[in-house]
């Protein structure tokens, strides 16, 4: 097991109004380390935020007040963003657009619970009702992230939901990867009789078109989802591609696989069951040639872990470490809004204590990104939730070397 040293933690960012979540940084060719991250609409996790963007010049100690990449408005938001620098210098972030937040009828009655309710936008129980995915995009910067472009389309068919976790990945040649996860019979993030596939886009073309490219991992019997895959290029050129996954119908996280691409991208061995728990999972190679995965770890005592490996194809849950340990918060007094993700009628959490063993939504932590800056200190950071009276997450990175 590796031994981690000069462990330091930071906070990237906390909002005092919104949750901060779902990081993703990437370290550029300047030895800036850039990262991108949700700002929700709402004091709770929903999906319909905006894409905020940030930068370290000193391998993540301190970083940039965040800049809007892609802002939210009355009727759309977007969220899962990933960065990535192309050859040339140019930046591109993909994400999510979602929209129609509001009920666009006016009610003939009051919803089954009125909660949450805000002043400035009154009772959002309708909100997860009217909610919907409206297609996975990319913008482009050429400056540096001063400027964007307006969002391109990408083409998902034959898939009618995609969502992003990681950023792009360019191969040698100059194209790009994206990795997505979704379902050709349904446009929801899982159900409809159909488990969720993970799959490649491709881009020939600095990212103006995209169509499907390959499929990393799909089970044909509907019973497991695998989702969020983290890519990895080995210097034989080989693609090492991790995936989370979950069963049906009891949607219960299990290990992830691992799948393995000779010919860059366009098949892959059949995935294949590690003895590793948690997710997403993201992987870095280190500046002495091996090969770093972080992953999220949504059960007590919750928090990130790394693991180590040789040569990026051998990975075994004895080498595990512990990057940061909690993040889900304790006791809160006041009452907490239920989430988008929950039925009506569960409303609201009542106050008192938060379940460590069963946080509800409060499990949502983790979605950790790694980078190894110039100096070689490795940069890993992820989101967790504060402590206060009225939770927040918020994005923290921790500093480390191995």
């Amino acid at each position: 097991m590796s031994v981690l040293k000069n462990v330091e933690h930071y906070t990237i960012y906390k909002d005092e109004e919104h949750c901060i979540n779902q990081i993703a940084t990437r370290l550029l060719k300047n030895g800036d380390i850039i990262a991108v991250y949700n700002e929700e609409r709402f004091p709770y996790h929903h999906d319909s935020g905006q894409t905020l963007i940030a930068r370290s010049t000193d391998a993540g100690k301190t970083w940039s007040k965040p800049r809007v990449v892609l802002p939210w408005s009355d009727t759309q938001g977007n969220w899962d963003c990933g960065i990535c620098e192309m050859s040339d210098g140019t930046l591109i972030v993909n994400l999510t657009i979602t929209g129609f937040f509001k009920r666009g009828v006016k009610p003939e009655q009051p919803s089954w619970s009125a909660h949450p309710l805000t002043m400035e936008w009154g009772d959002w129980t309708w909100a997860y009702k009217t909610q919907a995915w409206l297609g996975t995009y990319v913008v482009k910067s050429t400056d540096g992230g001063e400027s964007w472009t307006q969002p391109i389309p990408v083409n998902v068919r034959p898939l009618k939901h995609g969502g992003c976790r990681s950023g792009c990945w360019e191969l040698p040649g100059g194209s790009l990867l994206m990795g997505l996860y979704g379902r050709i019979h349904g446009y929801d993030e899982e159900g409809e009789g159909e488990s969720t596939r993970s799959a490649l886009m491709r881009s020939d073309d600095g990212g103006d078109n995209w169509e499907y490219y390959a499929t990393l991992a799909y089970d044909p019997a509907s019973i497991i989802d695998y989702e969020e895959p983290g890519l990895l290029r080995l210097t034989d050129g080989r693609l090492v591609c991790f995936l989370r996954t979950h069963v049906n119908p009891s949607g219960d996280a299990k290990n992830m696989v691992m799948t393995i691409s000779n010919d860059d991208g366009f098949s892959w061995t059949p995935p294949k069951w590690t003895n590793i728990w948690g997710y997403p999972p993201e992987l870095i190679t280190l500046q002495d040639g091996r090969h770093l995965m972080v992953y999220g770890y949504r059960r007590p005592p919750y928090g990130v872990r790394g693991i180590i490996s040789e040569d990026g194809v051998t990975w075994d849950v004895k080498n595990e470490f512990v990057i940061r340990e909690g993040g889900v918060p304790g006791k809160s007094s006041t009452e907490k809004p239920g989430s988008s993700r929950m039925s009506p009628a569960s409303g609201k959490y009542g106050g008192g204590q938060i379940n460590w063993d069963h946080p509800g939504v409060y499990q949502h932590i983790g979605y950790p990104s790694v980078v190894q800056a110039n100096d070689g200190t490795i940069v890993c950071s992820y989101h967790e939730w504060s402590d206060d009276e009225r939770p927040l997450q918020y994005v923290r990175c921790t500093h480390f070397r191995v």
